[in-house]
């Protein structure tokens, strides 16, 4: 677990990092996806938040990253990828 925010802060950035220089910026043509459980177990705490926010920070000062929830990643995936019909 996560007792304070640098531990989740340092595990959110260096995961993002890694993904980030991995993938395409312009998501042609090895695009990646990042899920951050928000569960109020983990960001419900005023010391924790903290990190989320400073990791929000660190990920706007890139380049062609797309801040989304799951809603939007579904119609996204429909709209581009529709199921076949048969």
């Amino acid at each position: 677990g996560y007792s304070h925010a640098d531990p989740f802060f340092q595990y959110l950035r260096d995961s993002f990092d890694v993904l980030y220089a991995e993938g395409d910026p312009a998501g042609l043509d090895r695009p990646k996806m990042m899920s951050i459980g928000m569960h109020c177990r983990l960001l419900g705490r005023p010391g924790r938040i903290t990190a989320l926010q400073r990791f929000l920070d660190h990920v706007a000062q890139h380049a062609d990253v797309w801040v989304c929830r799951r809603i939007d990643i579904a119609r996204h995936w429909a709209q581009h990828h529709p199921a076949p019909k048969f």
